[in-house]
């Protein structure tokens, strides 16, 4: 296995990964990740649920709710009830959300009491999250840039999820946005994102889904770029459910072709080395 770790990984504490099996009982209980992850015989996972430090907090955005810190807590408590071993280590992360380009949910002093911390720049389809001034090319791709730079000028996040993504069918064909992108503009930001220390996603799902049929054409060649200025990556495969756990084959041929090596990925362990230090 090229990446025997998975750092995007939702378990029912997050909202939107609360499915139940036929039995009743959740798909995406920690005690399934753990149980599968020993399966594939992964060596470290970090759990990231959706998580803001104050959901009430006038302008938060509203799918993180019941997203607190809590989350994390109850999610702490509950592994520590478990009898981990060191096959699989585990971490405890989080995936916070952008609410402004001056507003994280996740400030410098909760990022300290975690393993990892994940920021998405393009959930779109979520009322609340800032928005490019309309669906036109140029107009997304600016604001991909606007809300990037943003997220990689703070030291204390770790990586940037599935960067330039959401679903084509609201934010239309990304290779016309990739086309409308200031190349200048984008270097300049990669390099600002190597300078700090702030990772990109190479994230599963994405470079996979039928949802973004364009995106891992657009999205390895932002990689490649990426590399070549010093930027480093995170793996995830962003599941909501025990079984999607891990590097598929898939993901995996698409790393491959994209010119990345394990060498270029982040580890957890390197993840929570970096956080130690600041």
């Amino acid at each position: 296995m090229l990446l025997p770790f998975d750092t995007h990984v939702h378990t029912c504490y997050s909202p939107c990964a609360r499915d139940l099996d036929g039995a009743g009982q959740p798909l995406a209980s920690p005690e399934r990740y753990l149980s599968r992850a020993t399966e594939l015989g992964l060596r470290a996972i970090v759990f990231t649920d959706h998580c803001v430090e104050d959901p009430s907090a006038p302008g938060a955005v509203p799918f993180y709710e019941s997203s607190g810190l809590g989350v994390i807590s109850a999610l702490r408590g509950e592994l520590a009830g478990f009898l981990l071993t060191d096959l699989c280590q585990v971490y405890l992360g989080c995936e916070t959300e952008t609410m402004s380009t001056e507003w994280v949910g996740i400030t410098p002093r909760a990022a300290a009491n975690l393993d990892f911390v994940l920021v998405p720049t393009t959930h779109y389809h979520l009322p609340g999250v800032p928005q490019p001034a309309s669906f036109a090319p140029a107009d997304v791709a600016e604001h991909m840039l606007i809300m990037l730079a943003s997220v990689v000028s703070k030291g204390w996040l770790d990586s940037v999820a599935h960067p330039f993504c959401e679903a084509e069918s609201l934010i239309g064909d990304l290779r016309r946005i990739y086309d409308a992108l200031d190349k200048a503009w984008l270097t300049d930001i990669l390099g600002f994102a190597a300078h700090n220390g702030v990772a990109l996603e190479v994230n599963g799902s994405s470079v996979t889904s039928v949802y973004e049929p364009h995106y891992a054409l657009v999205y390895r060649e932002i990689v490649q770029l990426a590399k070549s200025l010093g930027v480093r990556f995170t793996f995830g495969s962003d599941a909501h459910d025990a079984r999607n756990l891990g590097l598929t084959p898939e993901a995996e041929t698409w790393i491959i072709s994209a010119g990345l090596t394990m060498q270029d990925f982040l580890t957890p362990a390197q993840l929570q080395a970096k956080r130690g230090g600041m």
